[in-house]
């Protein structure tokens, strides 16, 4: 047997401007895919990190050890 484990760990309430038509984005988004709108926005926020620029960004920050940590971004 596999055992569920949390998805989302170290959640806190956050609260961010968004324009009407962006949150109506979220909502609709939401309901097609049955998550919640949190869910919704954990997934598709987890994409930048493919953004090759904003890593090589990162990459080049000075003293950018914790950034890195803290997005779970290594060396190879």
């Amino acid at each position: 047997m596999k055992f569920i484990k949390p998805k989302y760990l170290n959640v806190e309430p956050t609260e961010y401007k968004l324009s009407e038509r962006t949150r109506k984005l979220v909502c609709h988004y939401a309901d097609y895919t049955g998550l919640t709108e949190s869910q919704v926005l954990e997934e598709a926020l987890g994409g930048l990190l493919e953004d090759n620029d904003f890593i090589e960004y990162v990459q080049k920050l000075r003293n950018n050890v914790r950034i890195k940590r803290e997005l779970g971004i290594f060396d190879e």
